[in-house]
């Protein structure tokens, strides 16, 4: 029969247990280089692109730029004009294929600008930064509002106002039971650039205003 003192001699020689020791910690690793340019990265990182996003021909253009800028930045031995080469090429095959078409995409942004309330003016300044001349985007914009029954661009400015009135539940959209500080709601349809006069004309319009004036399917 092993004693006492076995015992603790035993326990003596056991391990220290690792429990309260801080675990060394491994260094973080930083954001992996971005990846050498060539035409086939170039087509596949594009068509990726593509898939997630509707755009100008301009704004991808852009996109892809930034992302060879960056490669060339990581990779010192690239040539950058020929990958813009690459780029340029790209571009015009995804035209020919119909990936690229700013006509469409300008007419799509359009339709959906609209039916968000946004102004004519909110939607010509997007469009433009997006590449897309003015003229285009203010004939479809034309051409979209005359199909709502819009005689012109004050009144299709009306109808957009009111779209997003009734998404702020403003004006005749505003809950009759709740007060609505008028100054406050003018003010914020006249940031989504639209004239005082059409925010006044929605903020204070009434739902028999609506009946009146035959705006309820706007």
């Amino acid at each position: 029969m092993k004693s006492n003192a076995d015992h603790e001699n035993i326990k003596s020689s056991a391990p220290e247990s690792n429990r309260g020791k801080r675990r060394p910690t491994q260094a973080k690793q930083g954001p992996r280089p971005p990846k050498k340019v060539t035409p086939e990265y170039l087509r596949n990182s594009g068509l990726y692109y593509l898939q997630r996003f509707a755009t100008s021909t301009a704004h991808f253009r852009s996109v892809m730029a930034r992302k060879i800028d960056r490669s060339c930045h990581a990779h010192v031995d690239q040539n950058r004009d020929e990958c813009l080469q690459w780029l340029d090429a790209m571009i015009e095959d995804f035209i020919r294929q119909g990936l690229l078409n700013d006509r469409m995409y300008a007419e799509g942004a359009v339709n959906s600008l609209r039916r968000r309330g946004l102004s004519r003016r909110a939607i010509m300044n997007r469009l433009q930064v997006k590449g897309l001349d003015s003229e285009t985007v203010g004939a479809l914009l034309a051409t979209h509002d005359t199909e709502q029954g819009a005689q012109d661009h004050d009144t299709g400015d009306l109808h957009a106002a009111l779209k997003l009135a009734r998404r702020k539940r403003i004006g005749p959209y505003a809950a009759p039971d709740k007060d609505i500080d008028r100054d406050k709601a003018i003010a914020s349809i006249g940031r989504a650039g639209f004239s005082y006069d059409i925010a006044r004309r929605v903020v204070e319009m009434t739902v028999e205003d609506l009946d009146e004036q035959d705006l309820r399917r706007v």
